[in-house]
């Protein structure tokens, strides 16, 4: 494997997220599994308005987590994050 820029060493840098973005990541999941509970049991007992709007529910939460997710990666790689470039050791 050839380093970038003759380096002859990568540095990998892990950072741990804080306690409230779990929590905040559970809270999500519980919701995305709440509605989409709803909207099967709704379906099911053909009740297809609150199904419709357990769906259109479950879709926005799902596109505003991708949103999230992507605008958190951007946003880490514009302030000098994890870019993924490697770097000579001293």
């Amino acid at each position: 494997m050839s380093l970038p820029n003759g380096a002859n060493t990568l540095t990998v840098t892990i950072r741990k997220r804080p306690w409230w973005f779990w929590t905040l990541a559970g809270l999500w999941m519980l919701l995305e599994v709440l509605f989409l509970q709803t909207a099967l049991a709704s379906a099911r007992e053909s009740e297809y308005r609150a199904a419709a709007i357990s769906w259109i529910a479950a879709a926005v939460l799902a596109a505003a987590g991708v949103l999230i997710w992507f605008l958190q990666g951007r946003w880490r790689t514009a302030v000098g994050g994890s870019t993924g470039e490697t770097s000579e050791s001293l």
